[in-house]
């Protein structure tokens, strides 16, 4: 009942998002929480400045990226076209090692990975998965404090990456 809810909550944001002029829409980003819990933010800047102010970002916030996979280089490698599409990986052991003491099976969802892309209509976009959801698929209690400051630095992370 809450996921069907959170759906109607999100259209009726889209629908409200889609009736406004173009001005409203140029001083909100819409968040969409996709079905897989994805959160996904549409980015005021394209593909290559998005994801160098989300590198950034992660700098400013101490997160090391450990990795970046460019999936659209490595489809055209195999002889195949991907709009811009890279997935970037980091994190921070003093945020993430506590979290992986609790249970260790988070170990399988950090670092962090947040997903440049672009879409159909050229926009830019990055995808993330909340912490806290990944916390909780795990499981995992008694670590709120800690949750809310990396979801805080994640947000502020995203912002930083697609807004104007």
């Amino acid at each position: 009942m809450r996921r069907r809810q959170s759906n109607i909550a999100i259209v009726a944001f889209l629908i409200t998002v889609a009736a406004t002029d173009g001005s409203a829409q140029q001083r909100t980003q819409p968040t969409v929480t996709s079905g897989t819990g994805l959160v996904t933010v549409v980015s005021a800047t394209p593909f290559d400045s998005t994801l160098a102010r989300l590198e950034r970002a992660m700098a400013a916030k101490s997160l090391t990226v450990a990795a970046k996979i460019d999936h659209a280089a490595a489809a055209k490698r195999a002889g195949h076209s991907l709009r811009p599409t890279t997935l970037v990986i980091g994190g921070n052991p003093d945020a993430g090692t506590p979290l992986m003491q609790v249970d260790r099976t988070m170990a399988v969802e950090l670092p962090l990975r947040f997903l440049v892309w672009e879409g159909e209509d050229g926009k830019a976009r990055v995808s993330y998965d909340p912490i806290k959801a990944i916390a909780a698929r795990h499981h995992l209690t008694g670590r709120d404090e800690l949750l809310n400051r990396m979801t805080a630095a994640i947000e502020a992370i995203v912002k930083s990456a697609t807004g104007p």
